[in-house]
């Protein structure tokens, strides 16, 4: 089994609310300044296993962090990146 996924997206997304910067991240960021930080644009979707969970990562277009979340699975990673940013689950089978 794969484990590690990258995916690109066409286009840059917004990442969902279920997806919540950790605040040490936007620390010194440009982002994280303000009433209204601006939304990190999502780039590239990392979906790896680290320590018997799986990690989704969401990173910008220079590979900067915009969020991440945990998951007991792979196939429950690869929903959620459904959900939230249209891609086809299908096309990354376990190998």
């Amino acid at each position: 089994m794969a484990k590690k996924i990258k995916i690109f997206l066409k286009d840059p997304m917004p990442a969902s609310n279920d997806c919540l910067p950790h605040a040490a991240m936007n620390l010194g960021s440009a982002r994280g300044v303000g009433i209204r930080p601006a939304v990190g644009m999502v780039s590239c979707l990392v979906i790896e296993e680290q320590s018997g969970s799986w990690v989704f990562y969401r990173l910008d277009a220079h590979g900067g962090f915009v969020g991440d979340s945990w998951h007991g699975s792979r196939a429950d990673a690869l929903r959620l990146a459904q959900r939230e940013f249209g891609i086809d689950p299908a096309a990354y089978p376990d190998v």
